[in-house]
């Protein structure tokens, strides 16, 4: 079993300060759904061989309809009954704000993020961070949750005719996330995680002037208060993200999630942004890792590290997304090896 890289050196390679980088391992045993239900205790067994060089834990953010605490308005949503309410995206989520004369309501039951009890899961977890970096994490930043509350296609005309509606919207999901912010660094963290899928298959959501207008000063005051707090900011942004690197750039980001495969070229993203931000690599989960042989795995994983790899740091690698339960456990030790034994 390796031992985990320390603090300082993954500090290092964050901000690609290293002499001599080696490669911090987080969300690289990140297991989809039913995979751990189809191997069982040997797939947990074979990767405790590989251990996470970064410490995660989440605090226990909202629900939607449904409170997560026994306090009943401690979820994002603010009617009493949404039984009735439309539905979206696959999963066939709750559309939380049915329309825009319901903004003051929505803000008026806003979820209190000093609620208590939510941080004791992080504090029980603090006890397994040995001398690591530690990274507070929640799901769903802006844009995500923008479309949890009013549902993606709504969002879709909402930049064109409720566009000031957003912007007080995302002012007020600011500073909610600021106390959380604080939360964590009161605990001694150094990082925050957290996911705004900003782009599809072939390019953002939105368009650069619509980011520009409406989020990248939401994401420049985010990325500004972390720093104010010593803390980096990652952030997972599934698809092809390309168009918008130079803004998250400038708004502070300091690691970005995954560069995913056949979306962004990785090649091409490390020679033209690398030099100005790092990058926690996301290995392929939805064709390369289920479908490849193990020499298929061995030679892709050296392949992504040669490409993205510089001594100064500025790489970390995990799993791009969950590992689907149609891949060969094989596979996963493969990728698990590659990651720990190349560089």
């Amino acid at each position: 079993m390796r031992e985990p890289l320390s603090r300082q050196e993954v500090i290092n390679v964050v901000e690609r300060k290293s002499k001599n980088a080696g490669i911090p391992l987080l969300f690289h045993k990140w297991w989809g759904s039913g995979l751990l239900e189809k191997y069982g205790p040997p797939l947990d067994e074979m990767a405790a061989k590989f251990p996470d060089d970064i410490f995660t834990t989440f605090c226990i953010s909202p629900g939607d309809t449904v409170s997560t605490t026994s306090n009943p308005s401690y979820r994002w949503g603010f009617l009493e009954d949404y039984s009735d309410a439309e539905q979206h995206g696959m999963g066939k989520a709750t559309i939380l704000l049915p329309d825009w004369e319901g903004l003051p309501d929505l803000l008026a039951d806003f979820p209190d993020p000093n609620e208590p009890g939510t941080f004791i899961p992080v504090e029980q977890d603090l006890e397994h961070a040995g001398g690591r970096y530690k990274l507070g994490c929640w799901w769903c930043l802006f844009h995500e949750r923008f479309w949890n509350i009013h549902g993606m296609e709504n969002l879709m005309l909402d930049y064109f005719e409720n566009m000031e509606g957003l912007k007080e919207l995302g002012e007020r999901l600011l500073q909610f996330y600021k106390v959380i912010v604080d939360r964590y660094s009161a605990l001694g963290f150094d990082g925050i995680f957290t996911s705004d899928d900003l782009g599809h298959q072939r390019g953002p959501f939105m368009s650069p002037r619509i980011f520009e207008e409406l989020y990248f000063p939401l994401y420049s005051e985010f990325c500004s208060y972390v720093h104010s707090k010593s803390m980096h900011v990652f952030l997972h942004s599934c698809g092809d993200n390309t168009l918008l690197m130079d803004y998250l750039i400038k708004a502070g980001l300091d690691v970005f999630h995954p560069v995913q495969r056949g979306c962004m070229d990785e090649r091409d993203t490390a020679m033209r942004f690398g030099k100005d931000i790092s990058f926690l690599a996301g290995v392929d989960v939805q064709s390369f890792l289920p479908k490849g042989s193990r020499e298929d795995i061995r030679s892709g994983l050296r392949e992504l590290i040669d490409t993205m790899y510089k001594p100064e740091g500025g790489l970390l690698l995990s799993a791009g997304n969950g590992i689907l339960t149609d891949t060969p456990m094989e596979n996963i030790e493969e990728m698990l090896i590659q990651m720990t034994s190349y560089r």
